[in-house]
């Protein structure tokens, strides 16, 4: 999960480990690539708004790796930007879903989370 925001970082830890998933958390851009390269998620919830590397810029460099697992992780941007062309660049540079954050319940990111993940994984 990349969440700069440190209350809505909490509020997502929380929740996604209360339903029993391992959570890897990264501040901003660039450390959300660098886990993404080392830790090899199953599924990623990323904001758009960060510092040092924005969700946009970590959606385009992702596309140009060449590691096919990093490259079929599902990335699901959760951001409070909500314009109609936010969504459809996030999906055109490869995210599989997009969150409105001040939109969805606690209790809905985790069912987006589990809808994404692998059969097996948690």
């Amino acid at each position: 999960m990349c969440e700069d925001e440190e209350f809505v970082a909490r509020s997502y830890i929380r929740k996604l480990q209360l339903e029993g998933y391992t959570v890897i958390h990264a501040h901003n851009g660039e450390e959300a690539l660098t886990k993404l390269k080392s830790e090899k998620p199953d599924v990623v919830i990323l904001d758009l708004l960060m510092p040092l590397k924005g969700g946009f810029e970590v959606l385009e460099q992702l596309k140009k790796e060449d590691d096919p697992e990093i490259l079929k992780t599902p990335i699901i941007v959760a951001s409070n930007l909500g314009q109609k062309s936010d969504i459809d660049e996030s999906k055109r540079l490869g995210a599989v879903d997009f969150l409105i954050k001040s939109n969805t319940s606690l209790k809905d990111l985790a069912a987006k989370v589990k809808q994404y993940l692998p059969t097996n994984a948690s």
